[in-house]
């Protein structure tokens, strides 16, 4: 192997070596821990910070959070917050606050927009230490949530009639068949009666 000799003037070589060094390791170490690259998993709950204030956490980031996972990370996040909401010392506000985003999300296996109802009802009236940013996120969905259950309502309203309508109609439509059939009947008697007279005559 050739070995290369690089020249440099003046004791001034080795400080700069040194300098290049440190600034190559340094900047070594923060390539490699901003390039770590993760799936989202379900989100770790802590039980120290979930014992924290309302304040402690923006809805709406949590939201966002909940947004990434899976159905099978939802369902684990799910239960993760049931467990933690029969624990005294949690805040349940906190944990309901995260269940309500939970259950309002538009997924097939999760969403149950009266069961977030029902528990955004109750946090409102629990929350009294709410920061105005979280407050206006809850405010923003309870609107949303009840025009979606006005919509679901409807729609069990027009389910209700439409099925009542079908009953009316198969009802009558079998009331038709019965008539069209005695009007069949009698109308085989009357030919039977025509034969008879021709016959005679």
């Amino acid at each position: 192997m050739r070995r290369l000799n690089l020249s440099v003037t003046h004791s001034t070589s080795r400080p700069i070596k040194q300098c290049l060094s440190i600034v190559f390791i340094l900047l070594l170490t923060s390539l490699s821990t901003a390039c770590q690259v993760t799936e989202p998993t379900a989100i770790t709950h802590n039980e120290n910070t979930d014992a924290e204030t309302n304040n402690s956490i923006e809805y709406s980031q949590y939201y966002l959070t909940l947004k990434t996972l899976n159905n099978k990370q939802l369902l684990l996040e799910e239960k993760k917050l049931l467990s933690l909401v029969t624990k005294p010392l949690n805040d349940k506000t906190l944990i309901q606050g995260k269940l309500i985003l939970l259950y309002s999300l538009p997924n097939p296996g999760l969403y149950q927009p009266y069961k977030a109802k029902s528990l955004l009802n109750d946090h409102l009236l629990a929350s009294n230490n709410m920061s105005q940013g979280n407050l206006a996120f809850i405010m923003l969905l309870r609107d949303q949530l009840n025009i979606q259950l006005r919509l679901l309502e409807k729609q069990t309203r027009s389910d209700k009639e439409y099925n009542e309508q079908n009953d009316k109609n198969s009802v009558t439509i079998e009331q038709l068949n019965q008539q069209l059939e005695h009007v069949n009947k009698q109308l085989i008697l009357l030919k039977k009666i025509d034969k008879n007279i021709n016959e005679r005559g």
